[in-house]
């Protein structure tokens, strides 16, 4: 299990999570063709009624998402440049 934190999100290659350790959400990678696509697995019913209560709770999601998407494939593209020089 590969494990790389970047700021708030801990990115875990070996399970393709990647964690908010201030929210606790959790994304899901799956592979899609040469990426992979992040979904949320968790969040938090607190966190999930905050968000839904605002007009663009939606947009919040997306985001987080995004941000969670851009550090797994930086800590993927990390790992495997590790790799090829290791």
């Amino acid at each position: 299990m590969v494990t790389i934190a970047n700021g708030e999100w801990i990115a875990d290659l070996g399970n393709l999570t990647c964690r908010n350790i201030n929210t606790q959400m959790v994304v899901e990678f799956e592979k899609c063709g040469r990426t992979f696509r992040g979904k949320m697995r968790d969040m938090p019913i607190e966190l999930m009624s905050q968000w839904a209560a605002l007009e663009n709770g939606d947009r919040l999601i997306i985001n987080a998402i995004t941000e969670a998407e851009e550090v797994f494939l930086r800590a993927l593209a990390e790992s495997r440049i590790e790799k090829k020089q290791g």
